[in-house]
C-alpha cells in the first residue's frame, strides 16, 4: 500500500477497508502524503506558517499551537444558512485548513495542496450493487463485534440501520442493547426494537425517559471539540447509555445508514443534469402524491437547482447581502436554502455570509448534484461521530459506525445517486443487499425522531437559554442579533408558528461551545 502512494498512485492510500489515518513518506520524492478515511471520522488539519506547512489530526490542538482563534464568521454562516458541506475545505478555526474525506493532504517542495481520492460511481444499478453492498457491511458489523470479544453493547433505536448492525453482529456475538425509551421516545421505534431484540436473542434495556432527558435539561461536563449535535441531547444519552458501560471495549451504532443507503433528493436535480428528465419528472409527481401538493412548484425548484451551483451560490450571496429570503418551501433539495434563520443575521453579519456563499460558488465551482451532496452529509456525519468522541467517552462507551468504514462507503457510493434515491420506497438497497433480513424490518417505511425532546428542554430552559443568548459571543463581534434569537426561542417554546428550530438549536449548542474554548483549548495544549 505505502509503495503505491509513493509510487504516485495516491488513490491507494483510501484503499484499504475500515476507519484508519494514513502516512506516506517518500524519502526520494520528498514528498509526504497523508489522509484519514472516506467518511472524515478520522480528520485531518493543516496550516501555512514561515517555516512551512504543518498537518494534525487535531484542529483544536493545531489552532492552539498556532495561537488561531475560532472562525466565528464560518460558525455563523452555518447555523444561519443551515447547509451540510457549503465549505468542505474550511476547519472552525481561522487560518487552519480540513482535509475533507475523500481527499489526501500531499506535502512537497510545492507546499501542501489536497487532492481528491475519492471512488466514484460506476454506473451500477440497486440490483447490481446489492450484493456487494450487503457482504462489505456485514464483513465491517462481525468485525467489530468479533474484535469486542463475545459480548457486544449497541445501539437500537428500532430504525433499520441500528437494527441490521444488530442482526449482523448477533451471528457472531452475543449482543447488549440499548434503547431510549419512555413518554417522549416514538412508539413505534420501541415497539420494533423490542422485536428485533426478542429476533436475535439480546440482553435488551429499554430506558424510563421523560422529562429530565429533554435536550438542554443539563450541560455537558466536557467540551468536545466542535458544536456538535450531543451537546444538546446529552441528558438524553445520560439516560439510555449507562447499560453499555463496560460491557465491551467497542459500541455499535447505526449512524450512517441514512448517508450511505440512500441519497437526498439531491438525486433529482443529479438525474436532470445527467439527461434523465423523465426519470426526475417521476419522481418529483411521486413525492408530490405522497405529500398532497401540485408537482409544479416542485418541478421548477428541480430544474433551476439543475442550472448548477455557482449560479445557485452566487444568487444565494446576494439574496443574504440583500436580506431576503429565498428557502425552499417545497421539501426538495437545492444547493443553498436561505431561510428564517438568515434574519438572524445583522447587516455586518449579513455581508460576512454573504460573501462567504460567494467565495463557496467561485471555489468549489460546478458539480454533480446527487455526488457532492452524498459526500457532503457522508463527512457531515463522520466528522460529528468523531468530534462527539469526548461526549461519549464521559458516559462510558466508544462508539464506532459498520455503515461509515471505507469498504462500506465505498461499496454505496458506486450506486449512483440517482439509483438509491427511489419515489415511494425506503431505503431500497437494504433489503436487495440483505435479502436474509426479515421483511417486517426492511419494509418499514418511515423512523422516529426526536423533536419531542428538543421542543419540552427548550420550553423548560427557556429561562436559562435566554442567557445563553444574551452572552453569546457570535452576539457579542456583532455577526447575530440578539433580539431576532430571543424572538425565535419564545416562538419555539410557546408553539407560533414554525421557526427555524435546527438553526435554533445549533446557534445555543455554538454559544456554548464558543464560551468552553478557553478551557478546550487548555486541555489541547496539554496534550504532547
Amino acid at each position: 500500500m505505502a509503495a503505491e502512494v509513493a509510487a504516485g498512485r495516491t488513490g491507494a492510500i483510501v484503499s484499504m477497508g475500515g476507519s484508519y489515518w494514513m502516512a506516506v513518506h517518500d524519502e526520494r520524492r520528498r514528498r509526504s502524503v497523508v489522509a484519514g478515511d472516506l467518511a472524515e471520522m478520522r480528520g485531518v488539519f493543516f496550516a501555512s506558517t514561515e517555516r512551512g506547512a504543518v498537518w494534525s489530526t487535531d484542529a483544536s490542538l493545531l489552532a492552539q499551537q498556532l495561537g488561531r482563534d475560532p472562525d466565528v464568521g464560518l460558525l455563523a454562516a452555518q447555523i444561519t444558512v443551515g447547509s451540510v458541506g457549503l465549505w468542505p475545505h474550511r476547519s472552525l478555526w481561522s487560518g487552519v485548513e480540513r482535509v475533507p474525506g475523500g481527499f489526501a493532504l500531499v506535502l512537497d517542495e510545492r507546499g501542501a495542496r489536497t487532492v481528491d481520492v475519492r471512488p466514484r460511481s460506476n454506473g451500477r444499478t440497486l440490483e447490481q450493487g446489492a450484493e456487494e453492498v450487503g457482504a462489505a457491511l456485514w464483513g465491517a458489523a462481525q468485525g467489530y463485534a468479533r474484535t469486542a470479544g463475545s459480548r457486544v453493547s449497541a445501539d437500537l433505536s428500532g430504525g433499520l440501520d441500528s437494527s441490521t448492525v444488530v442482526i449482523a453482529a448477533a451471528e457472531v456475538s452475543r449482543i447488549v442493547a440499548i434503547t431510549y425509551g419512555g413518554p417522549l421516545a416514538d412508539p413505534e421505534d420501541e415497539r420494533l426494537a423490542r422485536k428485533v431484540a426478542a429476533y436475535v436473542g439480546a440482553e435488551h434495556h429499554v430506558s424510563t425517559g421523560g422529562p429530565a432527558t429533554a435536550h438542554f435539561a443539563r450541560w455537558p461536563g466536557v467540551t468536545p471539540p466542535a458544536p456538535v449535535l450531543p451537546v444538546s441531547s446529552y441528558p438524553l444519552d445520560s439516560d439510555y447509555l449507562p447499560p453499555a458501560r463496560g460491557v465491551s471495549a467497542l459500541h455499535l451504532t447505526g449512524h450512517g445508514g441514512d448517508v450511505v443507503l440512500e441519497s437526498s433528493t439531491a438525486a433529482w436535480t443529479a438525474l436532470v443534469q445527467d439527461g434523465q428528465v423523465r426519470r426526475a419528472k417521476q419522481a418529483v409527481t411521486a413525492l408530490a402524491r405522497r405529500v398532497n401538493t401540485a408537482p409544479g412548484p416542485l418541478w421548477r425548484v428541480v430544474r433551476e437547482s439543475a442550472q448548477g451551483r455557482v449560479r445557485a451560490m452566487h444568487r444565494a450571496a446576494e439574496a443574504v447581502a440583500q436580506g431576503q429570503l429565498l428557502g425552499d418551501k417545497h421539501t426538495v433539495w437545492t444547493w443553498c436554502s436561505i431561510g428564517p434563520a438568515t434574519q438572524w443575521l445583522t447587516p455586518y453579519g449579513r455581508q460576512t455570509v454573504a460573501q462567504m456563499l460567494a467565495d463557496s460558488g467561485s471555489r468549489e465551482g460546478d458539480v454533480h448534484a446527487g455526488e457532492w451532496d452524498d459526500w457532503s452529509a457522508l463527512r457531515y456525519n463522520g466528522s460529528a461521530l468523531r468530534d462527539s468522541e469526548a461526549l461519549y467517552d464521559a458516559h462510558g462507551v466508544y462508539q464506532v459506525s459498520p455503515f461509515l468504514d471505507n469498504e462500506v462507503v465505498r461499496a454505496c457510493l458506486a450506486i449512483g445517486a440517482g439509483e438509491r434515491r427511489q419515489p415511494d420506497r425506503y431505503k431500497p438497497l437494504l433489503a436487495l443487499a440483505r435479502p436474509d433480513l426479515p421483511t417486517w424490518l426492511t419494509g418499514r417505511q418511515s423512523k422516529g425522531h426526536f423533536t419531542p425532546l428538543l421542543y419540552e428542554g427548550l420550553r423548560a430552559r427557556r429561562a436559562e437559554l435566554h442567557k445563553v443568548i444574551d452572552s453569546s459571543d457570535l452576539v457579542n463581534c456583532g455577526l447575530i442579533d440578539a433580539t431576532a434569537v430571543h424572538t425565535a426561542l419564545d416562538a419555539t417554546a410557546a408553539g407560533v408558528g414554525r421557526p427555524p428550530l435546527a438553526a435554533l438549536e445549533s446557534f445555543l449548542i455554538t454559544s456554548w461551545w464558543l464560551a468552553r474554548i478557553p478551557a478546550l483549548q487548555s486541555a489541547a495544549g496539554s496534550v504532547r
